[in-house]
């Protein structure tokens, strides 16, 4: 693995902005030229203009798409030194995430029409198994001759794994996702706070208090509150998920972006969400571990 520091980031990244903005340029001084100038030339000018047209498309074309292969030689050579540091032996891979069937399976999303997933992690954290990887679900929506696509779903979906199975699966969302499941049952605690934050969907609706103790679903509502209510939990089998939609792309190089060690320092928080989840719920207890 090459041995880049920050600063050859920095400096590649200035470099390739530099040349989207004289394509940019190129296209739009071209552009503007395009009917005075070749008016007044009769026409002489437009192979000049058009070759101007192409050159700064090319350009800018050419600038963004080596931004691109930066932003992955960056996570792959720089942030996964970090990620390593958190988490020893982690697997790491920007390109891969979870599949569509298994997150849809999870019941934390709702299904759309365009489904996407990067940034894979993959590691143990005080004997707890957990991945995590970003996730972007997009709506396709048609109105008359014109189409537009909406952004439904942008952010972090994590999950833990334990040897021991969960005696119900249990959906906790935003009031607002959605009615139901077919063959799961609402839940009602007995916590009216609780009720009005979040809802409570089990296929077990007696043995979901198993998991939904005062003290847990406490926990739960803090980190609902810490999320700005962006936040979802579904138990499934031995299985914990939780989807946060933050709208950001997590770890990649923005064009155009502000970015120095205080980018990595927000890189390190959100890395440490893992170790967060597992403490704050104490994911490590005897509540998950199979005696």
């Amino acid at each position: 693995m090459d041995d880049k520091d920050l600063q050859y980031f920095l400096t590649r990244k200035k470099k390739l902005e530099n040349q989207a903005i004289f394509g940019y340029i190129m296209l739009g001084i071209s552009f503007i030229l395009w009917v005075p100038l070749g008016a007044a030339t009769y026409g002489g000018a437009v192979p000049i203009l058009l070759a101007g047209f192409i050159g700064g498309g090319l350009i800018a074309g050419y600038a963004s798409k080596k931004f691109k292969d930066l932003s992955h030689e960056f996570k792959s050579k720089y942030l996964i030194k970090e990620i390593e540091q958190i988490y020893p032996g982690c697997e790491y891979d920007p390109r891969k995430g979870f599949s569509s069937e298994e997150v849809y399976g999870a019941k934390i999303l709702k299904r759309q029409d365009r489904y996407y997933s990067e940034d894979y992690m993959k590691g143990v954290y005080e004997g707890v198994a957990f991945e995590a990887a970003d996730v972007t679900l997009e709506d396709v929506r048609h109105s008359g001759k014109h189409t537009h696509v909406v952004t439904v779903f942008q952010g972090r979906v994590y999950k833990f794994q334990f040897n021991k199975k969960f005696k119900s699966n249990i959906l906790i969302n935003q009031p607002s996702f959605f009615d139901g499941l077919l063959g799961w049952k609402r839940v009602k605690t007995e916590s009216v706070e609780f009720n009005k934050e979040l809802s409570v969907f089990s296929d077990n609706e007696h043995e979901a208090f198993y998991i939904l103790t005062p003290h847990f679903m406490e926990k739960l509502l803090e980190l609902d509150r810490k999320y700005h209510n962006r936040i979802t939990f579904s138990f499934i089998n031995n299985l914990l998920y939780i989807a946060i939609d933050t709208r950001v792309d997590t770890f990649d190089l923005k064009m155009f972006r502000h970015f120095d060690e205080s980018i990595i320092d927000d890189y390190r928080k959100q890395l440490n969400d893992i170790k967060d989840f597992i403490h704050h719920l104490n994911l490590n207890n005897t509540l998950f571990i199979e005696k």
